[in-house]
């Protein structure tokens, strides 16, 4: 018969591997737990205790179970993702400052902090940007308060993303009130981010390549 050492140590390495690469984006996870009610073993005694079978050694069938069963149940939960952001504070003007604020919600930006410096009218907007949102920042605030805001980023860690990539509605007032841009704005930059991931990584992604085909011309007009 297995002893407990072996099941807890094939559970552990289940719960390993399979917060080593989430399904996701085959990424690692953070900040999950998993509860195990009950073990139990079936079959006759010579099956259950042997050490192997046709399906390969006992373990690796525990740890095998053990981790798609922690991937399946992260699925049927609050899924949710961490992406990295940067701490970014821009300095500008007075007359800029609304243009400051345009550039930096356009990018998901979370403003905490604004303060003028003392005897100027120079503004240092302090907020929190995700690094994904981060590309071409300096030339778009200086593309739009022309040249009169300059930004500096530092990291500043790790931040969950609040909606669900795979929201959709489920009571009856939300399937009547519900169409597809509301799933798409519900699921938001998460969705969005887990595609970019997956893609870049070659993994399936969830996409409509044609949204209204009776819509699309597949015939040049007549002349």
């Amino acid at each position: 018969m297995q002893s407990r050492k072996e099941v807890e140590g094939a559970l552990i390495t289940g719960f390993q591997l399979s917060t080593l690469s989430g399904p996701l984006c085959e990424e690692p996870m953070e900040g999950v737990a998993f509860v195990v009610d009950d073990v139990r073993f079936t079959g006759p005694p010579d099956e259950v205790h042997g050490v192997s079978d046709s399906y390969g050694p006992w373990s690796g069938q525990v740890i095998s179970a053990v981790k798609e069963g922690c991937r399946a149940a992260f699925l049927a939960g609050e899924r949710r993702l961490v992406e990295a952001v940067f701490d970014c504070q821009v300095t500008t003007q007075v007359d800029s400052l609304g243009k400051a604020y345009s550039v930096l919600s356009k990018r998901r930006a979370r403003v905490v902090d604004e303060q003028m410096r003392d005897g100027t009218d120079t503004f240092v907007v302090s907020s929190i940007l995700p690094v994904a949102e981060s590309f071409g920042l300096a030339d778009d605030l200086r593309k739009q308060t022309s040249g009169a805001a300059t930004c500096h980023l530092t990291m500043a860690g790790w931040e969950l993303m609040d909606s669900d990539p795979f929201w959709v509605p489920l009571s009856e007032e939300e399937l009547e009130d519900t169409d597809q841009s509301d799933i798409d704005t519900a699921r938001g930059a998460a969705r969005k981010c887990m595609d970019l991931v997956r893609k870049r990584k070659g993994l399936s992604v969830q996409e409509k390549l044609v949204s209204a085909a009776e819509k699309q011309r597949t015939r040049s007009r007549r002349k």
